[in-house]
């Protein structure tokens, strides 16, 4: 039995040290290049150059494939970086330089991890204070919300839902360094403010239990710029992604049901064939003008 143990360890060590070496090779390279990043898929290497996660920014938005079950080798792995490798899919990230909070993320991912040194945060390249993106993202607590905040979310917004579920509310509106908070079922707080407050909306960051077409519209309308929430309907998620806002949902679901689950909400169904969002806003008015 302890010659089994002895095997099995042995083997182990040496897997590991083939793939140690291996990260090495893709370290000297990376620095021999003069490139921030390259990634290897199945044999096939690409090299990049942009400063910081742009290229993974762009890799991730566009080209998800190049990531998926990748080896990557990057010059300095932040905890921005790290979101976004892991948002990617890769199966092993090797680099010279790893922050403490991108260690902890991609371990616990379960992404193999090689690193030469790590610190306690990144540093900006004269050292002199935290990288801008992982001064950004302290606050931050999973991958997603970072990878959400470099895309243009703001940390506001996930604490506001979380303030929102804690509490029990059904509406957080932020704007003008003000939060206003509101219980009230389905959309009427929301066109109680269009009507009587729109300037509350206008820019605003809103977190909102649950959004279908209806509040979606009434928000676009309103001007919002950043949405999150529990559960959205897709009608509504394209309204926002048509009307350029920012929208971040922990569950998508094709339609928001009524109460007892057994068909479409009734509001929603009201508007579900109107494009225009003002012309569902006047609708949602008349409907609860009486």
């Amino acid at each position: 039995m302890k010659k089994s143990y002895l095997l099995i360890a042995t083997l182990l060590m040496l897997m590991l040290t083939g793939c140690n070496r291996q990260a090495e090779k893709m370290l000297c390279a990376l620095e021999e290049q003069g490139v921030g990043l390259i990634i290897d898929n199945h044999g096939e290497r690409t090299t990049y150059g942009k400063p910081g996660v742009q290229d993974l920014l762009y890799l991730t938005a566009n080209e998800p494939e190049r990531l998926k079950g990748a080896v990557v080798a990057d010059k300095r792995v932040s905890k921005a970086a790290a979101c976004l490798l892991i948002e990617g899919g890769v199966k092993r990230v090797n680099t010279p330089l790893v922050s403490t909070p991108a260690r902890e993320m991609l371990q616990a991912a379960g992404i193999q991890l090689y690193a030469r040194e790590e610190v306690p945060l990144m540093l900006n390249h004269d050292g002199t204070d935290l990288c801008p993106m992982e001064k950004k993202l302290l606050d931050a607590k999973t991958p997603e919300q970072c990878a959400a905040i470099l895309r243009g979310a703001t940390i506001e917004g996930f604490q506001m839902l979380d303030m929102l579920n804690e509490q029990g509310l059904s509406l957080l509106v932020f704007n003008h360094d003000s939060l206003t908070t509101h219980a009230n079922r389905g959309v009427q707080d929301l066109l109680q403010l269009i009507s009587l407050q729109p300037e509350r909306l206008q820019g605003a960051v809103v977190a909102d239990k649950i959004i279908g077409k209806a509040a979606a519209a009434i928000m676009a309308t309103g001007g919002v710029r950043e949405v999150h929430t529990n559960i959205i309907c897709s009608p509504a998620k394209q309204l926002f992604e048509q009307q350029g806002i920012l929208v971040f949902a922990t569950e998508e679901v094709p339609m928001i049901l009524n109460r007892d689950r057994s068909s479409m909400c009734p509001i929603d169904t009201q508007i579900a064939e109107i494009e225009s969002i003002e012309e569902c806003v006047a609708i949602l008015q008349a409907r609860f003008a009486h």
